[in-house]
């Protein structure tokens, strides 16, 4: 994998879900240190998006049977996506922020257990919201770093396999609790959307949906 620090030991997060009409927002974050980072290369750990879903989920459980300590997930599911949305954009706030909360809570979980002194992240915004909410909580000499495609780095690639992982199983888990099949991704969800609506009504849409998609519009227009 390439090489965009030279640190020993360090914390990698990634987020799934942001591009999804259906299902949660989770954010993973993975502690990767001289001891397993040999092993983590030998099993193939890559970027989550790049794997099947059979791969993606046996490489999810053997670092979760292996580093558990090593990993902290942080998920909102539509519910409770929906009702901090809401909050953040009565502050004028947007869905950055809300992603910046989720990794920042996720860092400080992790790096409070393990010690760790380095962070990288993923990025995703021009703006550096992160540091904004872990400077208050943790030791000041932590050092972040955010870095576009930064799965290329074993540590987030990691996360990003964690992310999407808990991703797809809560898909899966509202698919059977509602009986029906949630699409992933954002494009030929709205006839499935309209189909939920007409099994289990509008007003449960924020259980499965995130409603400031702009096809909110589409799946409830009669």
């Amino acid at each position: 994998m390439d090489t965009i620090h030279n640190w020993d030991a360090w914390i990698g997060t990634d987020e799934a879900g942001k591009g999804d009409y259906f299902g949660s927002l989770v954010v993973a974050a993975v502690y990767v240190d001289a001891a397993c980072r040999e092993i983590l290369s030998t099993l193939g750990i890559t970027d989550g998006k790049k794997l099947s879903n059979r791969r993606l989920q046996h490489l999810a459980e053997r670092m979760h049977n292996d580093y558990e300590k090593h990993i902290v997930v942080v998920e909102k599911i539509p519910t409770n996506y929906n009702a901090l949305y809401d909050t953040l954009r009565r502050r004028g706030q947007n869905l950055n922020h809300l992603l910046a909360s989720l990794h920042g809570e996720a860092i400080r979980t992790l790096a409070t257990r393990v010690g760790a002194k380095h962070v990288l992240v993923d990025k995703f915004s021009k703006n550096d919201l992160i540091t904004q909410q872990t400077d208050a909580e943790l030791h000041p000499t932590i050092k972040i770093i955010q870095v576009p495609k930064a799965e290329r780095d074993i540590a987030v690639a990691a996360a990003s396999i964690i992310a999407r992982d808990a991703f797809l199983k809560r898909m899966e888990a509202l698919s059977e609790k509602y009986e029906m099949r949630l699409p992933r991704g954002s494009y030929q969800v709205v006839d499935a959307g309209k189909e939920f609506i007409r099994l289990h009504g509008s007003n449960a849409l924020g259980n499965v949906a995130k409603l400031h998609f702009s096809l909110t519009d589409a799946v409830l227009r009669k």
